[in-house]
């Protein structure tokens, strides 16, 4: 390969790389509107080490082909007409693959999340952790906020999280 050859190829493998460990969003927008639009003023961080409890939702793996087996099953003209699916038919065609799943198990521990439940048919991992592993997991800072027309506060990450995961995330619940 000639020299041109190869500075062509490290520019397309190095910009493979940054692509591949860009930090992945959520599909949801878990920022209150409150928040977005300047409304609710911060009271400040909240404590590093208070506990918080989350719940991690996968995407589904074939979006598309869920819609058209819905349209079909309550399409009297179609073979799938009232043919719904199990828990596990569902998680075998759409839900997150097993690499998937283990791969947010493996990012909640290494990340210092106890995991507390979840299941892959459900498509979700439920998570227990302090505010800091929140924050350094999720590339957020966990403020809280004055309800700017009720007698409350609450609490809400200062920008969309990211994670480091491969793929993006659906919801994380809990923010």
């Amino acid at each position: 390969m000639h020299k041109i050859g190869r500075s062509v190829f490290t520019l397309a493998v190095l910009g493979a790389a940054v692509v591949a460990c860009q930090a992945q969003s959520m599909m949801t927008h878990q920022v209150r509107d409150l928040i977005r639009n300047g409304q609710a003023q911060s009271n400040g961080r909240l404590p590093q080490n208070q506990m918080m409890n989350l719940d991690i939702v996968l995407p589904v793996r074939d979006q598309a082909g869920l819609d058209r087996f819905v349209a079909e099953v309550y399409d009297p003209s179609s073979a799938n007409y009232r043919h719904f699916l199990t828990p596990q038919e569902f998680t075998a065609r759409f839900g997150p693959s097993e690499a998937d799943y283990n791969a947010v198990l493996q990012f909640a521990r290494t990340n210092g999340f106890t995991v507390t439940g979840g299941s892959r048919d459900g498509m979700d991992v439920q998570v227990r952790g302090s505010v800091a592993a929140v924050e350094a997991a999720l590339h957020v800072r966990m403020q809280s906020y004055k309800h700017p027309k009720e007698s409350r506060n609450f609490f809400s990450p200062d920008q969309e999280p990211t994670t480091d995961l491969a793929f993006n995330l659906w919801h994380v619940s809990g923010l």
